[in-house]
């Protein structure tokens, strides 16, 4: 028998495990997502003798010894049955995302840019977080889903926003800790029109630094490159859905730390002011995994 069942977008997953001492890791995986009504993928979570093992499918991974490494093992097979769903009927970004009022705003980035300390500023002045790494959007109306995966916080970013609550122990990697989505937001996620689309950078020595516009050129290759998948929801398909998101408003935000009350500068040139977006005039990415 199944314990728990978790309900993404177009898929549901199904967990279960070998013994009592391993349910609280399954109720800490997307612990904010919807309980599904489906049978959907079934996950098993396994003690053995040789250690810790995720079964997926008839499948299972090696052997881990911790709870944290079987966390990160199931977390991860969720997160890329959830991907392979979504890649044939949307274009998922490497992106974070929040919303106010209706209007929804990506935060675009590689690895490290900045995007879940830019997209928890936001959250922390009111936006509501729908995802800080992985954002679905449908090509027909540009519309973008929360995906509840949790949030991975570095160290810096933790200690800038403050007054977070503790995780467990197996949520705990070196440098980082997972938290859930709504320890940052009170709203309820929902899908919003993206109204603006926000690139942030790291930068050494400054604070931060004014927004500066980006054109739909810059826009659109940074956009396909990050993809997760350009095929899924056909070649021409993608590039003209990145095409007609690269046309709304785009700013470039750079940053050292990002303290939650200069959060609003950094969708000035957006219109980003008192809660809502307004328009002013017009590499293949990899799912985060913090090291053990």
């Amino acid at each position: 028998m199944f314990a728990s069942r978790r309900q993404l977008r177009l898929v549901d997953v199904d967990l279960s495990y070998s013994d009592p001492g391993l349910r609280i890791v399954g109720e800490n995986l997307y612990v904010h997502a919807p309980h599904g009504e489906h049978r959907g993928v079934r996950l098993n979570l396994l003690r053995t003798p040789a250690g810790y093992v995720v079964a997926v499918a008839g499948q299972s991974s090696p052997a881990r010894h911790t709870l944290s490494e079987l966390f990160q093992d199931a977390e991860m097979e969720i997160t890329e049955a959830a991907l392979e769903r979504l890649r044939q009927r949307y274009l998922p970004l490497h992106a974070a995302a929040v919303a106010r009022h209706g209007a929804g705003l990506l935060v675009i980035g590689a690895h490290d840019a900045g995007k879940t300390s830019l997209a928890c500023a936001l959250a922390r002045s009111g936006a509501t977080l729908l995802s800080d790494d992985i954002a679905p959007v449908r090509p027909s109306d540009l519309t973008v889903f929360p995906f509840p995966r949790d949030l991975i916080l570095h160290e810096g970013t933790r200690r800038t926003l403050g007054g977070l609550p503790p995780s467990p122990g197996f949520k705990c990697f070196g440098g980082y800790r997972h938290l859930p989505p709504t320890t940052l937001s009170t709203g309820l996620p929902r899908a919003v029109p993206v109204c603006g689309l926000l690139f942030p950078r790291r930068a050494e020595g400054v604070r931060v630094v004014p927004s500066s516009k980006v054109g739909p050129a810059e826009s659109a290759r940074c956009l396909l490159e990050q993809c997760f998948d350009l095929e899924g929801v056909g070649g021409v398909q993608c590039s003209d859905c990145a095409t007609r998101l690269a046309r709304l408003p785009a700013a470039r935000i750079s940053f050292l730390t990002m303290p939650p009350m200069q959060s609003n500068r950094c969708g000035a040139g957006l219109g980003y002011q008192q809660g809502s977006f307004r328009s002013r005039g017009r590499g293949r990415p990899i799912i985060r995994r913090p090291d053990p």
